[in-house]
């Protein structure tokens, strides 16, 4: 067996090599960078017979593991079916991909025809983490892959790869090689990367780097994106365009916060209609994601910092010139702001509410300002696109009390989950104001918390909101095959760090009332923190919770 693994390793990765020779007319290794397309058909031009007909393997065919990259992974998959053919008790057709009834050198090398290319991962979760541009730190990697993350927030300054200005159409860029290849060699986290700062050149004089590009520069704009996705489409499909770009653009005392588009929704999307063009051409897996506005309609302290109309506008401008746009809609949340939002208990609170109906979706006036959700903004403009969040999170300051952001760990992913977020970035990893690791590296609580979420729900998908009588009470229901699990905690609707946790709700689990589905007799309990309660020969548990969260199932 040994034998066999070692000879078609040799095989596949003699086909991995000839492949790229013939894709980009000289011999690479796998590991290394792609270059410049400046003639974009080059990597298939080339091509005849045999080998052109690979090339229209789509990689998300091909993906088997669902890492989001053809890699030696699902080559080997492949190729440990080896002459298999379709009257095998373990044939599996995915592997066919010629149709002939039997795997052979022609399928992995069809395989082996897409290998590095990058594919939204359909199996990936929705746990996303900023590291605070720590991305090099190895020990902070594994702590956010053993926190259960698949994805990790990072970013990318176009002022810093193309500073200086093209010159007769030539463009100079100076790539961040070093930070991808930290992801390229390591596969356990898919980046999510943030797009911002333009160059000087690009925008009107005087303008701030971080808002519209002039309309003459848009190509070169478009070029930079096309040459960016096209270089590191092994290692993510993932790219957002700018961060918190509803603040205005001339707001002098705005932070930075990656964008400032505000006043300019319209302008927003002609630039993401340049960005879906040139990322589709250089990656067809590639995900546009619209920035995430901090989206805020109802602040208001006396200083004008959002946009409050910035989807109307940008979604305005969508549906009135047809084009492709992007491919997920995301938006800011933190729970301070959440009273704004929502509407009565239980259901429709805080993320929820703001994502899917806040309580002003009802007298909806596109004129008016008011908190309407990213649902509501999109379905008025005729647009239907999945949903992320850019940032979740809880501040803690100096304050000696860590609790609450352990217990909004879970309240705002479990809400994420009910609201069908595909992605949701928890701000941040490690930090000494919102991070789920202290500065000096030392884990808070809220880390422990959400390691046991992401074990707790690994399979599961969200099923429904149960409703009890009581107000007060947050039931949500996940399902993974067949089997239930109950998220529970109490909710009395102020902001996370108001609540008083001393407060309690009780709820009764029974066969008859077929909340966990199936009943076993037993019946588990987790607390926030992964610690058990087993209750043995039981036909019905009372439960008594705070706004702790608990996890609640019929052990099987």
């Amino acid at each position: 067996m040994i034998k066999k693994v070692a000879i078609l390793l040799t095989v596949v990765v003699g086909l991995i090599l000839s492949v790229t020779y013939v894709a980009s007319g000289s011999p690479i290794s796998a590991s290394q960078s792609l270059q410049e397309l400046p003639d974009r058909s080059a990597a298939v031009s080339g091509l005849s017979g045999s080998y052109r007909t690979m090339v229209t393997v789509d990689p998300c065919d091909v993906d088997f593991d669902g890492s989001g990259v053809v890699d030696v992974g699902d080559i080997m998959l492949v190729a440990d079916c080896w002459r298999m053919t379709d009257n095998d008790p373990n044939w599996d057709a995915r592997y066919d991909l010629d149709g002939d009834g039997i795997i052979t050198i022609v399928d992995i090398m069809l395989v082996a025809a897409q290998w590095g290319k990058s594919c939204p991962p359909t199996s990936t979760p929705p746990w996303a983490i900023d590291i605070g541009f720590q991305d090099a730190d190895q020990t902070l990697r594994d702590l956010a892959v053993d926190a259960g993350f698949h994805l990790v927030r990072t970013g990318v300054s176009w002022s810093s790869i193309e500073p200086n200005e093209p010159v007769n159409g030539v463009h100079t860029y100076h790539w961040p090689d070093s930070l991808f290849d930290i992801y390229r060699n390591d596969r356990r986290l898919i980046p999510l990367v943030v797009i911002s700062n333009n160059p000087g050149w690009a925008v009107p004089s005087g303008q701030r780097t971080c808002g519209p590009i002039k309309s003459s520069r848009l190509d070169d704009f478009g070029e930079f994106v096309y040459q960016l996705v096209a270089r590191y489409a092994d290692v993510t499909p993932y790219w957002v365009f700018y961060n918190e770009e509803d603040q205005y653009t001339d707001c002098s005392d705005c932070d930075q916060a990656g964008g400032c588009w505000g006043g300019h929704g319209d302008k927003y999307a002609q630039m993401l209609a340049v960005a879906w063009e040139e990322a589709h051409s250089a990656n067809p897996n590639a995900q546009v994601i619209f920035g995430a506005p901090a989206y805020e309609p109802l602040w208001s302290s006396g200083w004008d910092v959002w946009d409050w109309f910035f989807f109307r506008d940008a979604f305005e401008y969508m549906k009135n010139h047809p084009d492709d746009y992007v491919d997920i809609i995301s938006a800011n949340q933190y729970t301070f702001r959440r009273e704004e939002w929502q509407g009565a208990l239980p259901e429709n609170q805080d993320i929820i509410a703001k994502f899917q109906q806040a309580k002003s979706d009802a007298s909806f006036d596109p004129d008016t300002r008011g908190a309407y959700s990213v649902a509501r903004w999109q379905s008025e403009y005729g647009l239907d696109k999945p949903m992320a969040t850019g940032e979740v999170g809880l501040f803690l300051g100096n304050s000696s009390d860590e609790e609450p952001q352990a217990r909004h760990v879970v309240h705002v992913n479990v809400r994420g989950l009910a609201a069908d977020l595909k992605i949701i970035i928890w701000f941040m990893l490690k930090d000494s104001a919102y991070g789920l690791i202290r500065a000096d590296g030392t884990l808070r609580p809220a880390y422990d918390a959400y390691q046991v979420l992401t074990q707790q729900l690994d399979g599961y998908v969200f099923d429904r909101q149960l409703v009890p009588g009581n107000p007060r009470i947050q039931a949500y229901r996940f399902d993974r095959d067949g089997v239930k699990k109950l998220v529970l905690w109490r909710d009395d609707g102020k902001p996370i760090k108001l609540q008083n946790n001393s407060v309690t709700e009780t709820m009764t689990v029974s066969a008859a009332g077929n909340e966990l589905g199936t009943w076993t007799g037993q019946v588990r309990v987790t607390d926030k923190l992964g610690n058990p309660t087993i209750y043995n020969g039981v036909s019905s548990v009372s439960l008594t919770f705070s706004s702790d969260p608990i996890y609640v199932e019929a052990v099987q």
